[in-house]
């Protein structure tokens, strides 16, 4: 049957004698409507010589309007005019890595190719990461903006993702903060840029969307004071094992992650040091220990492998966060957290030896971090220094004028 198609006609359609029902439009050449047996009504092209024809599904009625379908007909009708089979493209469309096929794809080269991938995984597959380490969420806890982004991206074709859906997706991860948006946007545009590299797509979307501005860095440090007082709360602790955790932090810079997960087989008394097998950046490092500190783990019960134990000894503690309420409430620093502890020994490390010593016992992989951090701590100690040398070219003047005074 031939009649235009129009709302009202196929309102009216139905099947006839249980078998589908079709139309064809009386202006577009192979536009057409059926009517299945089950209710559904559904648009269609058909084009191509005769006996070799092909047919393309539009789209559903009430998904799709009678309008819209006939100008996606015509505009598909075109494409074969041109000499292109729209099928085709539509075949070639599904070849198309989805962004969570190339995540996949991608991030299996970044765990051959780095040994913390994790940062990668977390913002490119954070429900993997998360199932992967055992993380659940609490109840009434709201999705992170990375993982919602993942998995409204998830079935997409990568090349779909425009610029401006990484730039709202950006805006939706500064909810958690600056650097939080920062480090994903890293992640995501390394992807696309493999993808880019290999030719999957023709762009990256994410080349060109700017970074948020952070905040400088956490810049507490404690006080003579302060260190004295959280020393003493530390000797008060009940845990001889939590003890030694908090030792490591602040005898040696460590991170809280390192002192939890410290072996005894990678601590070498009579040597002093400490071995760290999976730091943060990535690779072995040796930490030196002083003989005050070498003294003190001497007397550490040893309750199975890790120096910090959990409730069954098979496997380490988890967290400090208890002990380290008790300190800071012990030491009237309601303010600090673990990781000034290591702030605070960089910063004196600095002062004494250096900022080349600074960044060797702080393990950074770059000695800009070390300035980024250190530098603008150590001001008043750049700003004593300056003034002593003022006063040095002050009196080299005075003796160069009053041997002048003397001459004349």
């Amino acid at each position: 049957m031939i009649a235009h198609i129009t709302k009202r006609l196929v309102d009216s359609m139905k099947p006839q004698d249980g078998k589908r029902t079709k139309v064809y439009d009386d202006t577009v050449t192979g536009f057409g409507v059926v009517a299945y047996p089950t209710g559904k009504k559904a648009f269609f092209l058909e084009y191509g010589p005769r006996g070799k024809q092909r047919r393309m599904s539009l789209g559903q009625y009430g998904g799709l309007t009678v309008d819209a379908a006939r100008a996606m007909a015509q505009a598909k009708a075109a494409e074969v005019v041109a000499g292109n089979d729209p099928l085709d493209s539509r075949e070639e469309r599904r070849k198309m890595h989805t962004y969570g096929e190339w995540v996949s794809e991608y991030l299996e080269g970044v765990r051959r190719r780095k040994k913390q991938p994790r940062h990668d995984e977390r913002y490119l597959a954070p429900s993997a990461e998360a199932r992967k380490h055992g993380r659940k969420r609490a109840a009434g806890e709201s999705k992170p903006p990375a993982a919602a982004v993942a998995e409204q991206w998830g079935k997409r074709p990568l090349d779909e993702i425009t610029r401006r859906d990484v730039q709202a997706a950006m805006e939706s991860m500064a909810a958690r903060g600056h650097t939080t948006a920062n480090r994903w946007l890293a992640s995501v545009r390394a992807c696309f840029g493999a993808a880019h590299r290999d030719g999957v797509i023709s762009e990256n979307p994410a080349a060109t969307i700017k970074l948020f501005r952070e905040a400088p860095p956490r810049a507490r440090v404690l006080t003579d004071a302060e260190f004295a007082r959280v020393v003493e709360a530390f000797d008060a602790l009940a845990d001889l094992h939590v003890r030694a955790a908090f030792l490591l932090l602040l005898d040696t810079g460590a991170r809280k992650s390192e002192a939890l997960n410290a072996r005894w087989e990678d601590i070498d008394l009579d040597g002093g040091l400490w071995r760290i097998p999976s730091p943060k950046a990535g690779r072995p490092q040796v930490v030196p220990l002083g003989d005050a500190t070498v003294a003190w783990l001497r007397d550490v019960e040893r309750l199975g492998p890790w120096l910090v134990p959990g409730r069954d000894g098979t496997k380490a503690r988890t967290d400090l966060r208890r002990a380290w309420d008790q300190v800071r409430e012990a030491a009237a620093v309601r303010d600090v957290t673990i990781h000034d502890l290591r702030r605070t020994f960089g910063l004196h490390i600095a002062r004494k030896a250096g900022l080349h010593i600074a960044s060797k016992l702080l393990r950074h992989s770059d000695i800009r971090v070390t300035e980024r951090v250190y530098v603008p701590l150590g001001l008043d100690a750049m700003r004593e220094a300056a003034d002593d040398m003022a006063r040095e070219r002050g009196k080299v003047i005075e003796l160069q004028r009053a041997k002048a005074g003397r001459g004349a």
